[in-house]
């Protein structure tokens, strides 16, 4: 996302928003297979990495097995589809490196100050050239400064700070990847987990969100995790109210400093990191 906000702090305001229709699913075996070779020479790796992209599709039906051929795709879950797959984009990123493209794996976007249909058709030609589609439906281009966009979780719009009334990229965890770790929260703290032993599910708890918060702890993340960081206190203080069948609220039993230095509940950060950054060199 270092790059996204780059680009905007230059006025690269016009975002191609790209979404590649079913790209790990679509990939040509043969045209793969040619990029593949222009890294690889020894032969039998690439006989190797060509009988397992050939490998039949099993399909199961009552009382009866098919196996399926294909000519395109890597198989999802592979170890090696996402390097694959990211070869065989390496052209894309080659022939769009002075349209400022950003992109992982299939995610992808480009930010452009003018110019941002002719830099689409170019995209498009490309995409069209690899034996690719753009998704028509999930493909769009929109001005920042009036939109917002999301790309890989973090839900972006040039904001203007009303304090200095200068404009900067407001970066935040979007709303589903938001809604995804509340799901998580509540799953991993609902009745159906009062028979668990309470370690069990802090350490569950602390290793699911403490991945989250890593990931997305950048930009301004401050308001989202703040909420984040009640609801998970929350669900936990009423997690164990239902667990030792009390009656009250719990705060005064399982206040906050219980939930942390008994329990050993991972604490949320409250404040983003370039705020930490700005206080450390003032000092």
């Amino acid at each position: 996302m270092n790059e996204v906000s780059l680009q905007l702090r230059c006025k690269n305001t016009q975002v191609i928003d790209a979404d590649i229709t079913k790209y790990f699913d679509t990939i040509p075996h043969d045209r793969l297979l040619e990029t593949v070779a222009k890294r690889i020479v020894d032969k039998n790796i690439l006989k190797l990495i060509k009988m397992w992209l050939k490998a039949p599709i099993v399909e199961d039906e009552p009382g009866k097995r098919t196996y399926k051929g294909n000519n395109k795709g890597t198989p999802q879950g592979g170890v090696i589809s996402p390097l694959l797959a990211n070869i065989y984009l390496n052209t894309l990123d080659v022939s769009m490196k002075a349209q400022r493209l950003v992109r992982y794996a299939d995610d992808l976007v480009v930010l452009c100050r003018y110019n941002a249909f002719r830099t689409f058709n170019k995209l498009t030609e490309i995409i069209t050239a690899l034996g690719l589609t753009l998704n028509s439906d999930k493909t769009r281009i929109l001005d920042a400064t009036e939109e917002e966009f999301t790309f890989l979780g973090f839900t972006t719009r040039i904001r203007r700070n009303p304090r200095t009334g200068k404009s900067f990229p407001l970066i935040v965890p979007s709303k589903k990847a938001t809604a995804h770790i509340r799901k998580e929260i509540k799953d991993a703290t609902s009745r159906k987990s009062l028979a668990l032993p309470t370690e069990a599910i802090i350490m569950k708890l602390n290793e699911t969100v403490r991945g989250w918060v890593n990931y997305f702890y950048y930009g301004n993340c401050s308001k989202v995790f703040a909420h984040m960081k009640n609801y998970l206190e929350e669900r936990v203080r009423a997690y164990m109210r239902r667990k030792h069948r009390l009656i009250s609220r719990g705060y005064t039993k399982y206040p906050n400093t219980y939930l942390y230095e008994n329990l050993g509940l991972y604490k949320i950060p409250t404040t983003a990191p370039w705020t930490q950054a700005k206080a450390a060199g003032r000092r």
